[in-house]
């Protein structure tokens, strides 16, 4: 090959290099709505030719759309799901705190429901592998990770029992989360019969290939009467005490009332964009026994996008008198972090409970880059031993919080498709009160000498770490 034609391909390599990096990024300019991370595409687009485009191909494009529907998963038109201020006479008689929820799902809260606060997965497993020996219906399971081990067997086997009693069962687990275990549960449900199916499932022909819009929802719903909501996956995993390896603290929650149609309605949803059948949602139930008011609010990079994030900002600002947040994941947006902060300048008071010891290094790395925001007007951090801390929840004064499977970091509030459940009670919010403050009993305090006292060399790899956090 001769310098001619070393020169042609250099100089197509070249344009083929400022046609992708250009469209590359365009394309985050016109969709990335924080500047963060399209500032952070644009670089990596820019610097790694190539690999840069091809890495933001397959991780930053959004390529969720939703399927035409006749109707949303809350009885309302697509086109017409969106941000909507309630109307005078409701702003007049509802608590602050309850209508920014209105607002962001265009719902009121469903009264008649009853929460049970289920700890760690001994009992939330013991409880839900109950429910589904005793359906009579249906039994609809969704969850981000599904593991082949122990805990997981004894769900295929209760899920194959009830199937053979005639029991409807449908079984929708996360493409990525379900490769977080090897061999796969996948061929322990497909051979007992088992409806399952995989969320987006990655795949070169037809392309599928969005790698990092992931469904993290855990969700089961029994005969349309009981729903269990909250953090935990399936698998060893999630025992505080597994019979090997690493365990996790966590809290699930069983739900009774009207809201559980709206858990299956959510789950409806994910099955059919999952290409499965379109299911029959049960009618609204009509009982009304429990103290609770509860609404779910769905999050997604779909229609659903912000939901979640717009409702914590809003009901933290609502705050009066106290804010407690327990997060494995606690990178927050800028927004979050004003709100925490003039929060505690008004006197409220403001606890932040994460894990001591972080299973994503990186993710722990970067918040003790924005620690000294937090600590130096008075937020309290508190840091949760072993075994690790997966608890998500936010409680707001003594009358609401809001539980479900969202993290507070960007993946969980731009990216995956989550759930979150309010819940309106002042019993209940006590007794999840009390056990949040064991939890900060149990806790290290962190100080302002603790942030101020680190090295050069830490202080400089945890200002790195933040670097990554909208990617984190």
């Amino acid at each position: 090959m001769d310098t001619a034609d070393l020169t042609y391909y250099g100089a197509l390599l070249v344009a083929l290099h400022a046609v992708t990096a250009t469209s590359a990024t365009v394309h985050a300019l016109l969709y990335k709505s924080d500047s963060r991370a399209a500032f952070g595409w644009i670089g990596v687009v820019l610097f790694f030719p190539y690999a840069g485009a091809a890495l933001y191909l397959l991780f930053g494009i959004n390529r969720v759309r939703r399927k035409a529907q006749r109707r949303g998963i809350f009885g309302i038109p697509w086109h017409e799901s969106g941000i909507v201020p309630p109307p005078a006479g409701v702003r007049d008689e509802a608590p602050a705190i309850e209508l920014v929820g209105r607002a962001v799902t265009g719902r009121a809260p469903a009264d008649g429901n009853s929460v049970d606060i289920l700890i760690d997965g001994e009992a939330a497993f013991a409880r839900m592998l109950n429910a589904i020996d005793r359906a009579t219906r249906r039994v609809w399971l969704m969850s981000y990770i599904f593991d082949a081990d122990e805990t997981g067997s004894r769900f295929v086997r209760a899920l194959r029992d009830a199937q053979t009693r005639g029991v409807e069962v449908r079984v929708l687990i996360d493409d990525i989360g379900r490769r977080y275990h090897w061999p796969g549960v996948l061929r322990d449900l497909r051979r007992e019969g088992i409806d399952v199916r995989c969320f987006m499932p990655i795949r070169l022909l037809p392309p599928s290939l969005s790698l990092n819009l992931r469904n993290h929802r855990k969700l089961l719903v029994v005969d349309d009467a009981l729903g269990f909501a909250g953090g935990m996956n399936i698998g060893n995993r999630q025992l505080r005490h597994p019979p090997r390896g690493h365990g996790a603290a966590d809290l699930h929650f069983c739900f009774q009332g009207p809201v559980v149609r709206d858990f299956a309605a959510l789950f409806a949803e994910d099955w059919q964009r999952s290409n499965g059948a379109l299911l029959e949602v049960p009618d609204p139930m009509q009982s009304t026994t429990g103290p609770c008011r509860c609404r779910l609010v769905p999050d997604g990079p779909d229609n659903h996008l912000d939901h979640l994030s717009l409702l914590i900002d809003g009901v933290i600002s609502s705050a009066q008198e106290r804010i407690a947040i327990v997060t494995p994941y606690f990178l927050p947006h800028r927004k979050l972090v004003g709100a925490l902060q003039s929060a505690a300048l008004r006197g409220i008071d403001v606890d932040i409970l994460v894990p001591e010891r972080n299973n994503w290094p990186m993710v722990q790395w970067a918040l003790g880059h924005i620690l000294w925001e937090l600590v130096n007007v008075g937020v309290r951090v508190h840091q949760q031993p072993d075994p690790f801390a997966h608890t998500k929840c936010i409680i707001i004064d003594d009358h609401y919080a809001l539980v479900g499977s969202t993290n507070l970091d960007p993946r969980s509030l731009r990216l995956n498709f989550e759930l979150g459940v309010e819940v309106l009670s002042r019993s209940f919010v006590h007794e999840l009160a009390a056990h949040v403050d064991s939890l900060i009993a149990a806790s290290r305090p962190i100080t302002p000498d603790d942030v101020a006292g680190r090295s050069v060399l830490v202080r400089a790899r945890d200002a790195t770490a933040a670097l990554f956090s909208p990617y984190l």
